[in-house]
């Protein structure tokens, strides 16, 4: 059936008119057509159709090597949520602070991300922080009043300059292909679960600061003032609610000791699993540990050993939820955020020799998120004491996602 198939051809194609005005060529073609034999004619057809495909592998290759590349040496995994890596480098900046407008990394006062993408090479960025309104966090209505940093002047429709610069700030980073999470909450001012325990006005928040920033990925940043419990359940069914309707992807931002994370720490997670909430990664904040590490340790080694009696507490806490997680799957999870070069005269310098020791162990363990507070300490966007020339601490938050 297959040579009748192949001869129909070969007879509609003699008969067309590129063949019918070439009749020299295709009387020949046909006259040796007619001489093979009939093992010859039967497998004619295969070896034909054999060189057809070796021969449009040949151009596909040598015609897009920059596709057969991709193919091949990508490895990269996304999340199903997000698309955004599994394995992720993103520094932490703070969008409400002011960048002098004869900065370069300054657009109207606000951090430019492109520019900051551009010199540093990242892509991903979490952006500190949107919080309630600090003169008046609650509209007469019960609605939340919100901005960057607390000021309502840097919130959705502000034509504050300051604001205006927000805004070209995240469309110049998106215009390179990178993203952004937004981080609630924070270490000054109250979190929005504080200033209301109404659950439909938290929903409406959510909803309003995903909705004005297209969000792919929302980080809830509990620090100490933040971490009641009950305000925490109510803001976990909340954000629930709204995970459901828009697929954002969450991550929740704590603090943790060199032992791990403590009670209060454990209480906010497990307000979040109760209510089913899905937690792309917990992000401990590998800082200010006080007294808190052994003798003779730094915090570099101290934050490993924070890192790595976590992964076991997280895996006890999805087992108690019905939910076995492998070492792996646990540590994809697991997200470590340092705070580079002088805090306070409270704790040592935060130095590059530490960072390197965090950034070495994720690359072995392979974590959800490296990060550092901030981009703007190492950009040298604001003074720090520590911090003499721009970007050392980027390289080595970088180099864990290179060559991967």
């Amino acid at each position: 059936m297959t040579i009748n198939i192949y001869l129909m051809l070969i007879k509609k194609v003699y008969n067309s008119t590129f063949f019918s005005q070439n009749k020299t060529i295709s009387e020949e073609i046909m006259k040796k057509y007619q001489e093979l034999s009939p093992f010859q004619k039967r497998y004619l057809p295969i070896f034909i159709s054999i060189g057809i495909i070796f021969i449009l592998e040949l151009v596909l290759i040598f015609t897009f090597p920059m596709l057969s590349h991709d193919i091949i040496t990508s490895p990269e995994k996304k999340s199903s949520k997000s698309n955004w890596p599994t394995k992720l480098a993103a520094p932490y900046i703070d969008m409400s602070s002011w960048v002098d407008v004869s900065n370069a990394y300054s657009i109207n006062g606000a951090p430019d991300l492109g520019k900051l993408s551009d010199d540093s090479g990242f892509l991903y960025f979490n952006l500190g922080f949107i919080q309630p309104s600090t003169t008046s966090p609650l509209k007469s209505d019960g609605t939340i009043e919100w901005g960057w940093g607390g000021y309502s002047l840097l919130g959705s429709g502000s034509t504050n300059s300051q604001y205006q610069g927000i805004v070209q700030s995240l469309e110049n980073l998106r215009k390179r292909g990178g993203d952004y999470a937004i981080s609630i909450g924070g270490q000054v001012g109250d979190a929005p679960w504080v200033v209301t325990q109404n659950q439909n006005a938290l929903e409406n928040f959510y909803r309003e600061v995903i909705q004005t920033y297209s969000l792919k990925r929302l980080d809830l940043d509990i620090e100490e003032s933040n971490q009641d419990q009950d305000q925490n359940i109510i803001n976990a069914k909340a954000i629930k609610t709204v995970q459901n309707e828009t697929n954002i992807e969450i991550t929740l931002t704590i603090p943790i000791m060199p032992s791990g994370w403590e009670q209060k720490q454990i209480n906010i997670i497990n307000a979040y699993l109760d209510t089913g909430v899905d937690i792309a990664i917990v992000n401990s904040m590998t800082m200010c540990y006080g007294t808190g590490v052994y003798p003779n340790e730094d915090y570099g080694t101290a934050s490993v050993r924070a890192i790595t009696n976590s992964v076991e507490q997280l895996k006890k806490l999805y087992a108690n939820h019905g939910q076995e997680l492998t070492d792996d799957l646990a540590y994809l999870k697991t997200g470590a955020t340092f705070s580079i070069g002088y805090e306070s005269n409270l704790y040592p310098v935060f130095t590059l020799e530490m960072a390197n020791t965090v950034v070495n162990d994720a690359k072995k363990h392979n974590y959800g998120l490296v990060s550092m507070w901030s981009m703007g300490r190492d950009a040298m966007l604001e003074s720090n004491s520590a911090i003499t020339s721009q970007f050392n601490y980027s390289k080595i938050l970088k180099s864990y996602t290179e060559n991967t």
